[in-house]
């Protein structure tokens, strides 16, 4: 439904349309895939019988006692997040830019902090060389042992943090260098020539049915941070227009 919708926006959609992966989610919202061949196949259905797999499914979800949820809520929601897609979210681009230039300008500082504190160069993104020099030669106790090596994850290095102040910079440097590829690059290439970001959702991720958002995910924008509260501050409304967050 939702794919129709964008390509024909203007067409109201008949009464009497199915959209058959809707469908299938309600009837198992555990599954991996949605996709219609997957459909097809677990359905007893072959390529050209698309008529018997929405008939199949449609049955199945009146036997459950959902069609008035199906036709009530979950495809009509379909079409409100065609709506939404289409219409994407402005970002401020040469915000984002800037704050990107700043968040390098502290990560090179930080890295520099960390090299003093270990006495040595060594690439801080490599667990394998950060384990070497917080365990083997500034002695700190080691945690969870992997088959690569001791961890440098962060639950790891959070217990550590006490033990010698490298640890809170390197998890520092780690927070700036996400802030970095993840949003600050990652979020500007998705920015289109409308200088709006067009992610999309997923009405059909989570057992909860709780919506999702991909490519890029605009769910997982930090929050918990001041680092984060500023990054968000570059998702802006148009003009006489206000732009509300609800969870």
């Amino acid at each position: 439904i939702k794919g129709y919708h964008k390509q024909h926006p203007d067409e109201e959609l008949p009464g009497n349309v199915f959209d058959p992966m809707l469908a299938a989610y309600l009837i198992n919202p555990l599954a991996n895939s949605y996709a219609l061949d997957r459909l097809q196949t677990e359905y007893g259905c072959n390529e050209n019988e698309f008529a018997l797999l929405c008939q199949t499914l449609a049955n199945k979800v009146d036997d459950m006692g959902m069609t008035p949820l199906l036709r009530n809520i979950e495809q009509p929601l379909a079409v409100v997040l065609g709506d939404m897609e289409i219409a994407g979210i402005r970002v401020e681009k040469s915000g984002l830019k800037q704050y990107g230039i700043e968040m390098t300008r502290k990560a090179e500082a930080v890295k520099q902090e960390v090299i003093e504190l270990a006495g040595e160069e060594f690439n801080i993104g490599s667990p394998k060389q950060l384990a070497h020099i917080l365990f083997e030669k500034l002695g700190l106790s080691s945690g969870r042992k992997t088959k690569n090596g001791f961890s440098t994850d962060a639950d790891v290095l959070e217990t550590l943090a006490q033990q010698h102040p490298i640890v809170e910079k390197v998890l520092l440097y780690r927070q700036y260098s996400k802030l970095i590829s993840t949003y600050c690059e990652g979020l500007t290439k998705q920015i289109a020539e409308d200088g709006r970001i067009h992610t999309t959702f997923i009405q059909t991720e989570t057992r909860t049915g709780r919506i999702s958002s991909a490519e890029p995910n605009l769910q997982n924008i930090p929050v918990k941070t001041e680092l984060g509260r500023q990054l968000r501050e570059f998702f802006v409304a148009e003009p006489g227009h206000v732009l509300l967050d609800a969870d």
